[in-house]
């Protein structure tokens, strides 16, 4: 038998991932028989074209070196000549692939046979193939129930749509393999370039910071100084939290109070009262009240309700400083505060005291164990020094830290004013 050879060009013209019209559906029992022998032992591969297109069959110039082109032996013994341009890559079939391409063509390009051999692939878990037989069984009868179904499709106003032309015309896009509104799409669009900036400046400034221990030092802090993209706001609060070197850390806040953006704020207001250095506190609270950043009186308002009697006496303080009359309500609820305390056992035999963290000025809870008694836990009134000069700075009054004093005071200031109704 004599096969014709032909180039791609020619033999792809109008191809489609669907059989072939060229090759007839029906075979007569001596054609199948022969094509059967002839497919038998042939390991053949797929050739996933760059149009989207797939040619089978065996390689025929497998030792050619360099690759320049695949000359291939197709099942039905034609030959196409593939150059490495139009090859996207080549796949090897497995049994399964194979045992289809023998099969295939015993069945008839007929809606009811067009649906076995769709079926037949589901049953052997051949999805792309079982897909091209949906479709021809579409294409032959547009409204074949099951066909449609398998496809993905569904009757929405008496029209077969896909899934995704159905939420298309909601409004909806696919992202993140979930369907979602566009406008959400361009939100999450937006957070994803933020990380990705914000990632860019974490590399940057690590990268500066090891520079300031050698010789790019003077390089690194002009680096650094200069930075004013409110995206570097992630890394210089990492490197404020971070870092040892004092010197390190007041350049990050001058970077910070440059930039200026709420969120450059609000990591001053946090390290104005969580920071371990003093003085890196005392410049962040200085810098907080130069620029009048009035949501910081928000927070320290809520450390004022800290457990760690520390922070009270910190937030105090830094609302000292800002001098807003609108805290002095807050101010007055937390010139004494109550905190908890552990008391922990002594060693067998051996009395041992222990002492809370109490803060400035409030005093330190202490007590005394014998023995092996048990963990305690107390609770202690401490008195804030710090709260107490916030208030007197802004009201101009001193009650001490008589609270019924400072609030009977505080309630008359909210009082309207009244005409006196006494006779002259």
């Amino acid at each position: 038998m004599i096969f014709p050879f032909v180039r791609l060009p020619i033999i792809l013209r109008g191809f489609s991932p669907r059989l072939p019209t060229v090759i007839p559906m029906r075979w007569s029992l001596a054609a199948s028989t022969v094509f059967l022998l002839a497919a038998v032992g042939a390991r053949a591969d797929i050739f996933n074209l760059h149009d989207g297109g797939q040619v089978r069959g065996e390689l025929v110039n497998k030792d050619q070196e360099p690759r320049t082109t695949y000359h291939v032996k197709t099942a039905t013994g034609g030959q196409v000549l593939l150059t490495v341009d139009q090859v996207k890559s080549v796949e090897p079939q497995t049994e399964l692939q194979e045992e289809y391409d023998r099969v295939r063509w015993q069945y008839e390009d007929t809606i009811d046979d067009q649906w076995k051999l769709a079926e037949w692939c589901r049953e052997n878990k051949l999805f792309k193939e079982r897909k091209q037989h949906l479709e021809q069984v579409v294409a032959l009868d547009p409204n074949h129930e099951e066909a449609r179904h398998g496809l993905g499709y569904s009757q929405v106003g008496g029209k077969w749509v896909t899934e995704r032309e159905h939420m298309e015309a909601q409004g909806y896009v696919r992202y993140g393999g979930r369907w979602r509104l566009l406008q959400e799409v361009e939100l999450m669009e937006r957070d994803r370039k933020n990380e990705l900036a914000q990632k860019d400046w974490i590399n940057k400034l690590k990268r500066w910071r090891g520079w300031l221990d050698d010789d790019k030092g003077a390089q690194a802090r002009e680096n650094i100084l200069s930075i004013d993209d409110p995206y570097a706001v992630k890394a210089l609060s990492m490197g404020l939290a971070d870092e040892r070197v004092r010197e390190v850390k007041l350049m990050y806040v001058e970077v910070l109070a440059n930039i200026g953006t709420p969120n450059a704020m609000d990591v001053m207001v946090n390290a104005s009262i969580g920071n371990a250095d003093e003085e890196v506190r005392i410049v962040c609270l200085d810098k907080i009240v130069k620029a009048d950043y009035k949501p910081a009186a928000a927070t320290y308002v809520q450390k004022l309700k800290s457990p760690d009697n520390l922070i009270v006496n910190r937030a105090g303080v830094a609302l000292g400083a800002m001098r807003d009359p609108a805290t002095v309500g807050p101010l007055i609820d937390a010139l004494v505060t109550t905190h908890k305390f552990k008391i922990t056992p002594a060693n067998p035999g051996q009395m041992s005291s222990t002492f809370g963290t109490g803060g400035p000025g409030g005093g330190s809870p202490g007590g005394f164990s014998f023995g092996q008694a048990k963990e305690k836990i107390i609770k202690k009134n401490l008195t804030n020094p710090t709260v107490l000069s916030a208030l007197v700075g802004i009201t101009e009054m001193n009650f001490n830290f008589d609270v019924v004093a400072w609030k009977s005071w505080f309630a008359a200031q909210k009082k309207p004013a009244t005409l006196d109704a006494r006779r002259d």
